[in-house]
């Protein structure tokens, strides 16, 4: 009986819980992944014969496998540069700052604002009776709390100057302020080259390495995407010889 062939062409999603989640919740949609690869290799032993003088290969031995996945991310958002950067993500509430210290200020200063996302800016020197600065001494960014002084009112202001403001608040992730995480992984696709049938491949316990490539500032005709490698380890709660496996398995869905 002749075998029929099947090719693929992917695309899909890629998501991910917490390692040890139970139930059916919890996953999160990584967004727009470019490329997505796994590979497999292995440690060896090799055995080379003694007796005709030519050190034949006569034994090899698989000693070791490993799995590795490879992709490369579109999506930049906090939630997922916590995941490749080892980041706590949180909300910053917006809210309000009264009399922040702008230290002295001379004309030609460039000055950040501790929050950004500025509105109702209002400066002032340290004068018992304050004064006001006029708008027309500053230039405010107020997507970035950046302000440059281009001219300073006389007589001369009583210094520190003082800032209050409202802000808008955000989001935000530091960098490495946790310990490496340990994932789920589903990958939900459709194969292009058979008619759009759907395939899962699921991975039961993965480790992250820190993001390989970022680039802030593009000069091409594409989007940024971030390189990242997850490590597939074996999953040893789940049985050996089960048909499951230990690392993951690969699925072709039924047609319904």
């Amino acid at each position: 009986m002749a075998t029929q062939e099947q090719y693929y062409f992917g695309q899909g999603r890629l998501f991910s819980r917490p390692y040890g989640a139970e139930g059916a919740g919890g996953w999160r949609w990584w967004g727009d992944i470019s490329e997505l690869s796994i590979s497999a290799e292995s440690e060896k032993l090799e055995h080379k014969e003694s007796y005709s003088g030519r050190r034949l290969p006569v034994r090899t031995i698989v000693t070791s496998t490993t799995m590795s996945l490879t992709g490369t991310l579109h999506q930049v958002d906090t939630e997922a540069i916590g995941e490749l950067l080892y980041g706590t993500a949180s909300e910053i509430p917006g809210g309000t700052v009264a009399g922040e210290d702008l230290g002295t200020v001379a004309v030609g200063d460039v000055l950040k604002l501790e929050y950004p996302g500025v509105s109702n800016l209002v400066i002032t020197d340290s004068a018992g009776t304050p004064v006001t600065v006029g708008e027309e001494n500053y230039i405010l960014d107020a997507r970035f709390g950046t302000l440059e002084f281009v001219g300073l009112p006389t007589p001369p202001l009583t210094m520190p100057l003082k800032a209050s403001y409202e802000y808008a608040g955000g989001k935000q992730v530091p960098f490495f302020n946790r310990s490496q995480p340990i994932l789920q992984l589903r990958y939900e696709g459709v194969n292009l080259a058979e008619n759009d049938a759907p395939v899962i491949v699921e991975f039961y316990k993965v480790s992250s390495d820190p993001m390989q490539g970022w680039a802030l500032i593009q000069n091409g005709q594409e989007l940024a995407g971030n390189s990242f490698t997850l490590n597939p380890l074996a999953d040893t709660i789940k049985p050996e010889t089960g048909p499951l496996g230990r690392f993951g398995r690969f699925i072709q869905v039924a047609s319904v």
